[in-house]
């Protein structure tokens, strides 16, 4: 009885429904920082749908919003988790829909994936199909420019910890129509050496005590650990590690030597390590050449995060691998990325199992942004199916 009735509920997802939708979130500017109007806009739809919001406020006007599909009871508690806002717009406008696909910035990051969770609960509700356990949408804010700090996901880790929302597992609707289970830990480092002798002109100073000597050669050493990493281990789903460089400044003038060389890039690593172990893995690494130049020296790590990986063999992991294969007819891939997300906060933040699967996200902050309408039909038809295995069908 139990698969007539998911049947039955999948093909209540309803693709054009879910595409003026999108298309209407789309033409809603909502860059970091500036999510007021979307946040109204996605608190109205889902109470359009019957629920009830909790408006959580991050910062005025910029609110999370939890609403719940409650259960009978029985079963545990699957959080379809998303952001509302963008990256700035840049050429990704006007929005438009051709054919299949809707064009503009956030159709695929994420208010098309946003769209299918919408579409999901509607036919969820007017199925009359009752879950044992609850669905719960949670919508955050502060996702994408770092200027937010992250305010919106580390608010809802706040509230899942207090208890103002709940979830056992956290399934995030945003990447591929892939299983995302695993991202390496990544941290942005600041490396800085400083001369006390001030700018002099080059010509009265000998290159091997120009500070600049010191800065190329810590690059050469980055150069040769990257090597290293990628001679060494290997994580199955991401690869070896990284180390990368993203800037490298000194110097005022052509013949002046510098009283700053500073190099900025990120480290990104494996489960089993911490950010401890990679300040001190950077610290081993460019302090000697400070002390070789007898050059002050400074780290800062910004923007750290640890790694995370949820097993493939967990209950809401196969739940969501059985639904991709009942509504695709392909068994997903299952991916980790070196690249980090939500998910390494949700999971040290709150200790809940957490991982991915979207519509589609390789356009994502691209100029030319898409969405398929058919993958957001299809990736609502996938949470469906994955609350009712995960959750649990009440018969």
């Amino acid at each position: 009885m139990a698969g007539g009735m998911v049947a039955g509920l999948l093909e209540r997802a309803d693709g054009e429904w879910m595409a003026r939708k999108t298309l209407e979130m789309v033409e809603i500017k909502s860059v970091t920082m500036d999510e007021a109007e979307m946040c109204r806009y996605y608190a109205d739809a889902l109470r359009a749908l019957g629920l009830a919001v909790d408006v959580r406020e991050v910062t005025p006007g910029r609110n999370n919003l939890y609403a719940r599909i409650p259960g009978t009871g029985g079963g545990p508690t699957l959080a379809l988790n998303g952001h509302v806002d963008t990256v700035p717009i840049h050429g990704a406008w006007p929005p438009r829909r051709e054919g299949d696909l809707i064009y503009g910035r956030g159709t695929t990051d994420m208010k098309g994936p946003m769209a299918a969770v919408l579409g999901a609960a509607k036919a969820l509700i007017e199925s009359g199909v009752k879950l044992k356990g609850d669905l719960v949408i949670s919508a955050v804010v502060g996702h994408e420019e770092a200027v937010a700090r992250k305010d919106g996901p580390r608010a809802y880790i706040e509230d899942l910890n207090a208890g103002r929302t709940k979830a056992d597992r956290i399934l995030i609707v945003e990447g591929e129509e892939d299983i995302w289970l695993m991202s390496m830990g990544s941290a942005n480092f600041v490396i800085t050496l400083t001369s006390d002798k001030g700018g002099t002109h080059t010509n009265n100073t000998p290159f091997g005590e120009n500070p600049i000597r010191f800065m190329g050669e810590l690059i050469g050493a980055v150069n040769r650990r990257q090597r290293e990493m990628d001679a060494g281990d290997r994580h199955p789903l991401a690869g070896p590690e990284r180390i990368d460089l993203g800037v490298a400044s000194a110097g005022d003038l052509y013949n002046r030597t510098p009283t700053h060389c500073t190099l900025i890039g990120t480290r990104r690593w494996m489960p089993g390590k911490t950010v401890a172990d990679i300040t001190a893995e950077l610290d081993a690494l460019a302090r000697p050449f400070a002390e070789a130049g007898r050059l002050g020296f400074d780290l800062k790590i910004e923007q750290e995060r640890e790694p995370f990986e949820t097993p493939v063999d967990d209950v809401a992991v196969k739940a969501v691998i059985a639904a991709a294969e009942r509504v695709t007819g392909a068994t997903p891939k299952v991916v980790g990325r070196r690249i980090v997300g939500d998910a390494n906060l949700y999971v040290h933040g709150t200790g809940i199992p957490t991982f991915y699967y979207g519509a589609s996200n390789h356009t994502a902050h691209a100029d030319v942004e898409w969405v398929s309408v058919e993958r957001i039909r299809r990736s609502a038809q996938v949470y469906l199916a994955a609350a009712a295995a995960y959750c649990g069908v009440a018969e």
